[in-house]
């Protein structure tokens, strides 16, 4: 298949951007035990991918030049080759394939490790074909959002002195709609940026800023966890505690929004209030421990609007605190968190 270029208009009109679809991509499966890997192919093969199964994983890297996989999806313990090793070699080779690993259970170097090497995804023995169905459409997706990056960039310089409020809109729009995507990993987050945009907007009205802030603070709440694409949906959806590579992958998602959304200048201070969603006034956010002033106003504003949010929502888990819990916990936070007038203002705006 051709690779997937944006819909865009000519100077003066209306451009839009038409996502390619998922399912009509090739997906490579590597794995040494036939019976996995036919049931993978098959199970892969029904969803709509165009599917290659290897069990030698040498054969694989060999086919990469002739059958332009997209996304690969490859067990870690192999004779002859690891999935790491193999990982590595494809990585070297092309860097825009998406590689999911297969570990086995309480194989934390190997998680570990897939973590380091920047993969997209990993998954554990035995393989639930829900999971994969998921790892697979979310590497597409990462896949899609690269190639988009750069056309993306490419457009704006072309179009941008003709089209720049028409630019910022579709740009807000399908960055959006990726996020919209994203969420839906998890039926506890559908919904999440939007509502953390309305109550950001909320929260700089109360304080009276002028509405291109509103507008900048309403961009960086709905745009504040673009960067968690890098986070693998084992993470998003586990309900007890974080191990110290899931913590780090976690707090990696501000720096990688940030990284996203930097060649889109346009957004102007959004960026950096996405950046600093997670900074606190103690200094014990991140992700760079800043405190007090030097931490943005609209980096706080957006900060304060995710945790309102965060609290009133159900989380795998715990269930959702009421409106008036939740304000409860963050005026026990004012001044170490978040500074009084900020939730002053939150609570003006919620009231």
């Amino acid at each position: 298949m051709s690779k997937p270029s944006p819909n865009l208009s000519t100077p003066g009109g209306s451009p839009t951007i038409v996502l390619p679809d998922l399912g009509d991509e090739t997906v490579f499966v590597v794995d040494d035990d036939p019976n996995v890997l036919n049931s993978a192919k098959s199970f892969l093969t029904r969803l709509g991918y165009n599917v290659k199964a290897f069990e030698d994983p040498k054969e694989a890297v060999a086919a990469i030049g002739r059958e332009a996989p997209k996304v690969i999806v490859t067990d870690n313990e192999m004779p002859g080759m690891t999935g790491l090793e193999l990982a590595d070699g494809v990585q070297s080779l092309d860097p825009t394939i998406k590689i999911i690993m297969v570990t086995g259970v309480g194989d934390e170097a190997a998680a570990q490790a897939a973590l380091r090497l920047g993969l997209s995804d990993y998954l554990t023995k035995p393989i639930d074909l829900s999971e994969m169905a998921r790892a697979v459409q979310k590497a597409f997706m990462e896949y899609t959002l690269d190639e988009y990056e750069e056309e993306m960039d490419a457009w704006i310089r072309a179009e941008v002195v003709h089209q720049t409020e028409v630019i910022r809109d579709v740009t807000l729009s399908t960055l959006a709609t990726l996020v919209n995507a994203l969420e839906a990993r998890s039926s506890h987050f559908k919904g999440h940026s939007e509502n953390v945009a309305i109550a950001a907007a909320g929260i700089a009205r109360a304080l009276e800023l002028s509405e291109v802030e509103v507008r900048s603070v309403r961009t960086a709440g709905l745009l504040h966890d673009v960067g968690m694409i890098a986070v693998p949906d084992s993470v998003v959806d586990k309900p007890g505690a974080l191990d110290e590579a899931e913590r780090r992958a976690v707090l990696a998602h501000c720096a990688r929004g940030a990284e996203i959304l930097e060649p889109m200048e346009h957004l102007g201070r959004a960026i950096t209030y996405v950046l600093e969603h997670h900074e606190r006034i103690d200094g014990s956010g991140y992700p760079d421990g800043k405190r007090g002033a030097d931490i943005s106003l609209g980096g706080q504003i957006v900060g304060l609007a995710e945790v309102w949010i965060a609290l009133t929502e159900p989380r795998p888990y715990r269930a959702a605190m009421s409106k008036a819990d939740a304000m409860g916990t963050l005026v026990g936070a004012a001044g170490s968190w978040f500074s009084a007038e900020i939730l002053e203002a939150l609570r003006v705006s919620e009231s």
